[in-house]
C-alpha cells in the first residue's frame, strides 16, 4: 500500500499508486488532478487520474475568475463543494465537463512550498456530501499528496540550483543573461500551454520545459571568452567553435548528472534535447544534427522560438531591440523554414503576454550598472 512513498518512482507513478490505494478504500473517488500556476495566475494540469479522460481541463484561466479558488489561495485552506449539481460555478464550461465525468462532490486544496502558493490539488467523487462526511481522512489524504508534489517540486529546484550555479559561473560577465533565461522560460511556457490546449502535449511536459529551458546555452561556458563575448561578426573558424556549444553542453550536463545521480529519465531526455537541438531549423538546415520538422524534439522546437524572440527583443552590444511588430513579421516569415509553424501560431496568439514578460524581467545593461 505504501509503495507510492518509493522515491525511485516518478511523481506520476507515485500519484497513480496513491489514487489506486485510496479507491480501494473509497470506490466513490473518481480521481485527483494536480495543477500548477503560471506567471499570469492561470492553472495548468500536470497530473490527472485516468478516470477523468479528457474531462479535466488542461488549462484553467486566471484563478481570479473563480471566487472559490481566489479565497482558497488567500486562506490556504481546502474548499469543498458538497453537490456540484446545485453549485453555481463561475466557470461553467469546466463545471459541465466535470459533471460529464460524474463528479458530484469536489475538494480543492492549495499546494504550497515554503509558504509560497504554487498550485491546486483537486479531488472529486461520484456522490454528494462525500468529503464533508470524511473531512479528517481527506484532509490527511490531501496533505500527503501535497507533500509528494512539494517533494518533487523541491527536488527539481535542488537539481536546478546545481546547474544554475554552473550557469551563473558561465555568464558572470554578462549582466543581462539571468533575465534573458527567465524570459526564455516564460515564453517557453506560453508556447507549451497553447500546444497543450491543442492536445499536442500535456501539462507535465510543459512544466518540465519551463523548468529546464534556461539550460539551453549551458555549453557556452566551455567556449573561449574571446569568442563568446566578441561584438564582431564571427569568422568561419570562430563560428565553427561557437557551434560546438550544444555538444559541449550535453557533455557538461551529463557529467553533472553522473556526479549527482539525477535519475528521472523522462526529464533527462527533455533537458538534453533542449541543449542539443535548440539550434536545429524546421527545414533541416540547422545544427548540430540537421534534423528536420518533427524529427526535432518538441521541447527543442519550443525553446528555439522562445530564445529567438528574446534575442530579437533585447538589447545587444551589436544591435538595438527590435519592435514587437518587426519580431512578429520575422516569425511569420520564418514559419515552416526556421521554426515549427505550431510554435509560431502559439506565440503569435500570446504577443500581449510577451510584452508583459519583457517589462517584468527587463535587461540590466552595462551602462546602468556603471551609473
Amino acid at each position: 500500500m505504501y509503495s507510492f512513498l518509493n522515491s525511485k518512482r516518478s511523481l506520476k507513478e507515485r500519484l497513480d499508486l496513491f489514487v489506486t490505494s485510496a479507491q480501494k478504500i473509497y470506490p466513490d473517488i473518481i480521481g485527483i488532478a494536480v495543477t500548477r500556476m503560471d506567471e499570469h495566475d492561470n492553472l495548468y494540469s500536470v497530473y490527472r487520474s485516468a478516470d477523468y479522460g479528457d474531462n479535466f481541463p488542461t488549462f484553467i484561466s486566471s484563478i481570479s475568475k473563480s471566487p472559490r479558488l481566489s479565497k482558497m489561495r488567500t486562506s490556504l485552506e481546502p474548499s469543498i463543494i458538497d453537490n456540484m449539481l446545485s453549485h453555481q460555478s463561475s466557470v461553467k464550461s469546466i463545471h459541465f465537463r466535470l459533471l460529464q465525468s460524474n463528479c458530484i462532490s469536489s475538494m480543492a486544496c492549495p499546494i504550497y512550498t515554503n509558504d509560497t502558493f504554487i498550485g491546486v490539488l483537486f479531488i472529486n467523487a461520484k456522490v454528494k456530501d462525500f468529503f464533508s462526511e470524511k473531512i479528517n481522512y481527506f484532509t490527511t489524504f490531501s496533505i500527503l499528496i501535497t507533500l509528494l508534489i512539494s517533494d518533487d517540486f523541491n527536488n527539481k529546484k535542488a537539481f536546478h540550483s546545481i546547474v544554475k550555479t554552473v550557469l551563473l559561473l558561465s555568464h558572470h560577465k554578462d549582466p543581462e543573461t539571468q533575465n534573458h533565461l527567465k524570459r526564455v522560460a516564460e515564453y517557453s511556457r506560453l508556447i507549451g500551454l497553447y500546444l497543450a490546449r491543442k492536445r499536442k502535449c500535456d501539462g507535465d511536459f510543459v512544466d518540465s520545459v519551463y523548468h529546464f529551458s534556461d539550460m539551453h546555452d549551458i555549453g557556452k561556458s566551455l567556449i573561449p571568452e574571446d569568442i563568446l563575448y566578441s561584438t564582431e561578426i564571427y569568422t568561419d573558424e570562430e563560428r565553427a567553435v561557437m557551434n560546438q556549444h550544444p555538444d559541449l553542453g550535453c557533455q557538461l550536463l551529463s557529467n553533472i548528472l553522473t556526479t549527482f545521480k539525477y535519475d528521472n529519465n523522462k526529464e533527462l531526455s527533455i533537458i538534453l534535447n533542449i541543449i542539443r537541438h535548440h539550434h536545429e531549423r524546421y527545414d533541416g538546415k540547422g545544427y548540430p544534427d540537421k534534423l528536420k520538422g518533427t524529427e526535432i524534439p518538441l521541447e527543442a522546437r519550443i525553446v528555439t522560438v522562445a530564445d529567438v524572440i528574446d534575442a530579437l527583443l533585447s538589447h545587444r552590444p551589436y544591435k538595438n531591440p527590435w519592435s514587437i511588430e518587426d519580431v512578429e513579421l520575422y516569425l511569420i516569415n520564418g514559419s515552416g523554414t526556421l521554426f515549427d509553424p505550431l510554435c509560431i501560431d502559439a506565440i503569435l496568439h500570446s504577443l500581449d503576454k510577451v510584452t508583459l514578460i519583457q517589462s517584468r524581467y527587463p535587461d540590466v545593461i552595462e551602462e546602468e550598472l556603471q551609473a
